[in-house]
């Protein structure tokens, strides 16, 4: 049955009356920092000091030089509560979001994020000393249903020549009951590389002191992908 001609009329007077909804204006362009602005926030970073496991009190700037540096990323493993940004310029950094916002930690002022992985306790953070000719490995855990960071150094082992050779990350087994281990390989000039591990009982929170092994042993958890950080979230992080 068709409409009457009057309601059919009506609808598309109405029809072409609506304007298409507006387009939100993009967001304005951030300026960069300048090289004395970039300078004095690495300072800052660089002097750093306090526990590893309290949230830093970052800048504005020391917090755009950390997440808008092409080093940054983004890890979002499934099972994990939300995106962790880990910041690159200076120091191992890294970002979670809380209730009041984003908190900012500084593992280390002198040491880089090498590798991410992720197990049942939450998402584990490999770091190496690369200031100065480079040092040992360094692991801290961000726990899974939130609370501390918690962070650890690795001894470097009496078998090798500090500073002038150290272990690099190989792989990194925790199991659900927090037993695990963290295997490293010691490259040496004109001789046969070494291989290390490292043990713990409670989930990465103590570690036993390196023990040489004949070669790659265990499994590897997870390595959550990687992402640049996306604008907004920097924004949003600096902000914070």
């Amino acid at each position: 049955m068709r409409p009457p001609m009057i309601a059919l009329v009506a609808a598309l007077s109405l029809a072409a009356c609506q304007k298409p909804a507006p387009v939100p204006p993009p967001p304005p362009a951030v300026t960069p920092l300048t090289d004395a602005e970039q300078n004095a926030a690495r300072e800052a970073l660089l002097a750093h000091e306090g526990d590893c496991a309290a949230p830093a009190p970052f800048d504005r700037n020391s917090r755009r030089l950390l997440v808008e540096a092409p080093q940054a990323f983004v890890v979002s493993p499934a099972g994990f509560p939300g995106p962790v940004v880990i910041g690159g310029a200076t120091g191992a950094t890294v970002f979670r979001k809380t209730g009041g916002g984003w908190a900012g930690y500084m593992i280390d002022p002198i040491s880089q994020v090498q590798a991410v992985r992720y197990g049942s306790a939450g998402l584990y953070l490999i770091t190496k000393v690369t200031r100065e000719g480079g040092g040992p490995l360094g692991i801290a855990l961000l726990p899974t249903g939130g609370g501390d960071l918690v962070c650890a150094g690795l001894s470097s082992p009496e078998e090798l020549n500090a500073p002038a050779e150290h272990p690099e990350f190989v792989s990194l087994s925790v199991s659900r009951a927090g037993k695990g281990s963290l295997v490293a390989k010691a490259e040496r000039e004109d001789r046969a590389p070494l291989w290390f591990r490292y043990d713990t009982a409670d989930g990465g929170a103590t570690w036993t002191g390196a023990r040489t092994i004949a070669g790659p042993e265990g499994t590897d958890l997870t390595a959550p992908d990687q992402t640049k950080v996306p604008a907004p979230l920097a924004r949003e992080i600096a902000g914070a």
